[in-house]
């Protein structure tokens, strides 16, 4: 199993200009994580999956952020 962050937005519990909320999770590949968010958190939008541990390198990726 490999680490995903799964980015996703809750309408129910976001403001519209509020950045994406983050899921991290195990997963053998990107559908598994997305299921996995899913049920978790029904209401989810599915916005961005990337393989990693880390949320700012799911938000720099989602965002088209390179480190420097």
């Amino acid at each position: 199993m490999q680490q995903y962050m799964v980015l996703y937005r809750d309408d129910a519990v976001m403001a519209p200009a509020d950045p994406p909320l983050a899921f991290q999770c195990s997963a053998d590949d990107a559908d598994h994580a997305e299921e996995q968010l899913l049920d978790a958190e029904p209401a989810a939008e599915v916005l961005w999956i990337v393989q990693t541990d880390n949320a700012d390198e799911a938000y720099n990726d989602y965002w088209g952020n390179t480190p420097a």
